[in-house]
């Protein structure tokens, strides 16, 4: 079967009835590319036109704007319905540009309805008239039998991500050549990594090297925490920057691949998919038109130049192919080009009068050697537009011709696909979904701010000086005495500020004259936080932090500490739980001097003053960490660093089966082994789940009121991983089994204690309540909460930024206190937080209406919750659409609509999305008796 057509020329006979044939004036046709040399030769580069935003278009950013609760289907902004159709034209264009040549920059446009799809494509003029190759449709044929076959649920013998990568590789070969030889040679040998030379990049460029194996190898090393650790430190910021850029464009087809066939499993037009290519309109002379001499002041040099250039034939741009023929259609086109390149002034002026088609981006540069169609049949519509259009363009070139244009640096003509992540989801990493990001976001340091102290069962001590070092950088950070201490509040003390007694105050500090204590005792007691507030005489240094981070039982978090004093050395939490400790025995109990720190750091002493201290000591405990530490390889001021890179590819090693360890780690599948892999590296080296990652809310860490809480839950599931299997556990957090698990293993008198956590986590896998999302919020440093926690907890009624931070703030002392957050969750769905609020806090910090939500509601399952997937089908369908799901093993919150209301409800769908900000898919199968069930998934 033959999907991809070839269509040589734009439509220039009468086609409707109705249709009128437009002509590109000569005259205006000629001022219009003179007027273009002209600009191009005096500066080329000129502002970028801004991206248009129609009239009546929904404000996003606003979340006022979304008046529908959770319980049923937010507000659809443009973003959420459209974005998917525009990555896959973008992405489609990118492929199709395989290789740097100015012929093949390509635009594609789209015609689509749930029962088909075709897609269109048009390049620039070519001088060949070749537009398109045999290689061209020999992929475009396979590509649109695949997406079709996925879009129709059809099964495939083997996964076909594999086969579709490779071919788009083998398509995009020339491409991977010339980036992989740029990169080459803007790392020049500065890293000596071996990816860079023969058995890499400079293999590949010269074409020795298979173009796909290195495809793979670059997505292996774009997760490689390491490999991006040595660019950064042998690289200059500007050149690191541009080595990232150019393996980005390497991974384009890698990438496109999967985008792709992600779009044909979300929309079922591509069951029926059709392709068109425009054949490119040769280049053509145009002639010039007399500059008026009174208005135009070019130099000698610039008149040579603007002659030779007004004289050179003008092509027409692939963006304008497209407009031009999808004006004719006179059927629905959606609004949208995708494009290889950004946009030239000129098209993007064409475009923004045309108010038809948006594109990603324009460059801004003025380009002599571009025209339109000279003629083609279109609708009257059409040709009104066109006329307007190219007047205006004719009226703009002659201002910019005139006037006197400021210097501007060139904009980057290249663009690449990004998805753009929900407005009110959180933000792509690693930990909590498929990364993109080369460096896995160099979590390996972020992962220090959840460290913990797992050798000391948590809850069992009574000292404040004995409870474990827990510290969440961003929130706990934040409150530690760093430049502000209380007698920096005030001038005239009442109580010493370090013993806190009240009385005669007969010491204050000789450097700031404000600090005032009982004694000078007290004094020295308290200088390891005054001083950050004093007048030192001297900048602090990571002495100061390290011995303030040992008084407060806080790990430190300031890089220079880390590396200056050693912890950077060690891979795991285990290790440099351990070596705090140390510091913080040698600081608090045996009063080591911070000069003799200085001092150890300064002549790299520290391995040899610590173990000296630990003998010295004679306790049994330090004289064990005597023995540990001298066994350490490495050890020292800025010694050599261990990463987390080496504990999570020896748990890969243990855990996965040969096959699973060749895949990168985004694409270990089923997500529960991904995310069981991340937890298992975690929790055996010392770290729990942050807040921003999946495991955090899918393992119930969000269900602990407190620190201590949280550390005891760790230390359960620290207890379990030792006793099942890696399998057993991964599997128990895809079915929501994870209760059990604690059971089978005679490990349920750790969790009986632990509010909320067993009903929760029966749940978690389909749904949970929006309040959980609430408190991530309340601890994340982010400026906007997840969409449904704007709906349910007031933010939406927010009249400015200040009473957004008020609402907030109430919330964060809520869970502060460790009030029940199900309390909360029920006030909520009740419609009663105002007066909830009030009778826990006496008092609210805004008004009450900004507590107003749309609960309580009537036959809404989701009210208050969130889910992942949302399944729509008509009530007689609904045990059938039930058990596919179960045989698919899909999950899926599914809610019948009665049969009665399918149409109202498919135009409401339409209009409407998912709380996540996902799509709407479309299934159609065959239910019983020959009839086809239509299913609606968000």
């Amino acid at each position: 079967m033959t999907r991809v057509r070839i269509i040589t020329s734009l439509p220039a006979s009468p086609g409707p009835s109705d249709g009128l044939e437009w002509r590109f004036p000569p005259d205006l046709e000629s001022e219009i590319t003179t007027l273009a040399a002209l600009c191009q030769v005096r500066q080329q580069q000129r502002e970028p036109i801004a991206p248009h935003t129609q009239e009546g278009e929904d404000d996003v950013d606003n979340p006022t704007e979304d008046e529908e609760c959770t319980a049923f289907l937010s507000s659809l902004s443009l973003d959420d319905y459209t974005e998917d159709k525009r990555g896959f034209l973008d992405r489609l264009a990118e492929l199709l540009c395989y290789s740097k040549d100015p012929t093949l920059i390509t635009g594609t446009a789209l015609i689509y309805s749930d029962e088909e799809a075709t897609i269109v494509a048009a390049r620039n003029s070519s001088s060949s008239g070749d537009t398109w190759s045999r290689r061209d449709r020999k992929m475009l044929e396979y590509l649109a039998e695949v997406l079709e076959r996925v879009s129709s649920d059809d099964a495939f013998e083997s996964d076909p991500l594999p086969l579709l990568q490779s071919t788009s590789v083998e398509y995009y070969t020339q491409r991977i050549r010339h980036h992989a030889k740029t990169v080459t040679s803007i790392e020049e040998g500065k890293t000596e990594l071996k990816f860079f030379k023969e058995d890499g990049c400079v293999g590949v460029a010269s074409g020795r090297l298979d173009a796909y194996q290195f495809a793979k190898s670059v997505e292996v090393l774009s997760h490689s925490t390491d490999f991006y650790a040595k660019l950064k430190a042998n690289l200059t910021p500007t050149k690191l920057r541009r080595v990232v850029d150019e393996l980005a464009f390497i991974r384009r087809p890698m990438q496109d691949a999967v985008e792709l066939l992600l779009i044909a499993q979300r929309y079922s037009g591509f069951r029926n998919l059709k392709i068109v290519l425009l054949n490119s309109l040769p280049a053509r002379k145009v002639k010039a038109w007399q500059l008026p001499k009174a208005d135009i002041s070019l130099t000698a040099r610039q008149k040579a130049k603007f002659h030779k250039t007004a004289k050179k034939n003008k092509n027409v741009h692939a963006e304008m192919m497209l407009m031009t023929y999808l004006l004719g259609l006179g059927s629905p086109v959606f609004p949208y080009l995708g494009i290889s390149k950004k946009t030239c002034l000129l098209c993007g002026h064409v475009l923004e009068k045309i108010g038809q088609f948006e594109t990603r981006g324009n460059h801004g540069k003025c380009y002599s050697q571009w025209t339109l169609p000279s003629a083609l049949w279109t609708t009257p519509e059409a040709t009104e537009k066109l006329d307007k259009a190219v007047q205006r363009l004719r009226d703009i070139l002659r201002e910019e011709a005139t006037e006197e244009v400021p210097h501007r640096d060139a904009e980057k003509e290249s663009v690449m696909a990004a998805p753009i992540p929900p407005r009110y989801g959180k933000e792509t990493t690693v930990f909590n979904a498929v990364v993109e990001d080369p460096r896995l976001l160099a979590r390996e340091a972020e992962w220090i701010s959840a460290f913990r102290r797992s050798e000391i069962e948590v809850g069992t001590t009574s000292s404040e000086d004995e409870c474990p070092a827990i510290f969440d950088s961003r929130h706990d950070r934040a409150s530690a005495p760093r430049g502000d201490t209380e007698g920096s509040k005030t001038a005239n003390p009442t109580a010493c500020l370090s013993c806190k007694e009240t009385g005669e105050l007969t010491h204050t500090c000789t450097k700031c004259g404000i600090a005032a204590y009982c004694n000078i005792a007290c004094y020295h007691a308290d200088w390891y936080r005054h001083k950050f507030s004093c007048n030192l005489g001297r900048a602090t240094d990571a002495t100061d932090y390290l011995v303030l981070a040992c008084h407060t039982n806080q790990y430190p978090q300031e890089d220079d500490v880390a590396e200056q004093y050693g912890f950077m050395c060690f891979a795991t939490g285990k290790d440099r739980s351990r070596l705090f400790e140390l510091y913080r025995r040698l600081i608090m109990q045996w009063a080591i001097d911070e000069e003799e720190l200085r001092a150890a750091v300064k002549q790299n002493k520290l391995k040899e003053m610590l173990t000296f201290r630990c003998r010295q000591t004679g306790d049994s405990g330090m004289l064990s960490d005597k023995q540990w530490l001298e066994s350490q390889e490495g050890f020292g001021v800025n010694g050599k660093r261990k990463r987390l890179i080496t504990v999570f590819e020896a748990a890969r090693e243990e855990l996965l089966s040969s096959d699973e360890r060749k895949l990168p780690f985004s694409e270990l599948q089923p997500p529960e082994k991904r995310n069981a892999l991340l937890f298992y590296v975690q929790i055996r080296n010392g770290f729990k789940p942050d807040v921003d990652e999946d495991n955090w809310i899918s393992l119930g860490f969000c269900t602990a009121p407190d620190a201590v809480s949280e550390n005891r839950l760790c230390s359960a599931y620290e207890s379990l991983v030792e006793r099942c299997t890696f399998n057993e556990f991964w599997s128990s957090m895809a079915e929501s089994g994870i209760v059990e698990l604690f059971s089978k293993y005679e490990l349920a008198d750790r969790i009986l204690r632990m509010r909320n956590f067993k009903d929760f986590m029966t749940v978690v896998k389909k749904w949970h309540q929006s309040v959980w999302e609430l408190k991530r919020f309340i601890r994340m440093d982010v400026p906007d909460p997840f969409r449904a926690v704007v709906v349910d907890y007031g933010f939406m009624n927010c009249k400015d930024a200040r009473q957004r931070m008020q609402l907030r703030r109430m919330y964060q002392e809520f869970f502060e206190r460790g009030e029940d957050e199900m309390r909360l969750h029920q006030a909520c769905v009740a419609g009663k937080l105002a007066s909830f609020l009030q009778s826990v806090f006496g008092g609210l910090l805004v008004p009450p209406d900004c507590l107003r939500n749309p609960y309580p509601l009537e036959n809404r399952p989701l009210m208050g919750m969130v889910t992942n997937s949302v399944t729509m089908c008509p009530e007689s369908a609904l045990e059938q659409v039930r058990a596919l799901a179960a045989a698919q093993g899909r999950e899926s919150m599914i809610i019948a609509i009665p049969d009665a209301e399918d149409e109202a409800y498919l135009h409401f769908l339409h209009d409407r999305a998912a709380f996540l900000g996902t799509g709407l898919s479309k299934r159609i199968y065959s239910g019983s008796g020959g009839r086809n069930i239509t299913e609606f998934t968000l």
